[in-house]
């Protein structure tokens, strides 16, 4: 994959998660290719990018760690996974692909994303119609836990 398509995402997970999250300790672990399919850990919300390039953003964390970010993003104490659990999660992906994809376009590619899904449950096999071979995990680790953001795109 190629770096123009990941550099983006890169700059938008600092950028996004420092404005949603003030105080949000971020440490990026180096990249890593990874094969796809891939496996979940427990709460993951896909997005998929359509245009001069195919594929889709996957925001991974175990469900644990769903549930203190989402508290961390409104403000208030969630005990349990709920409705605003899952919709903080989507939106927070769909606020780092928007950014990342907005840069894309704003370097000259035709792109747009889908509406996130959320899926829950760990072990989930998620299997790439368009994407066969590798794709590029982002690691982070955050006050609230570790955060992996799965890339994968193809012309």
């Amino acid at each position: 994959m190629k770096a123009e398509y990941i550099n983006p995402f890169l700059e938008a997970v600092n950028y996004v998660l420092q404005e949603v999250i003030p105080g949000i300790n971020i440490k990026r672990l180096p990249l890593a290719k990874v094969q796809t399919p891939i496996s979940t850990r427990g709460c993951s919300s896909l997005i998929g990018v359509t245009g001069d390039v195919d594929g889709r953003v996957v925001l991974d964390m175990e469900r644990e760690v769903a549930i203190v970010l989402a508290s961390a993003m409104a403000q208030e104490t969630y005990t349990q996974f709920d409705t605003n659990v899952s919709s903080a999660i989507n939106e927070l992906t769909n606020m780092l692909c928007g950014h990342a994809i907005t840069n894309l376009n704003n370097s000259g590619k035709k792109l747009d994303i889908s509406a996130p899904t959320l899926i829950i449950g760990k072990d989930v096999v998620l299997y790439d119609s368009m994407i066969v071979g590798e794709a590029i995990l982002i690691t982070l680790e955050t006050t609230y836990g570790i955060i992996y953001v799965n890339i994968a795109m193809t012309d």
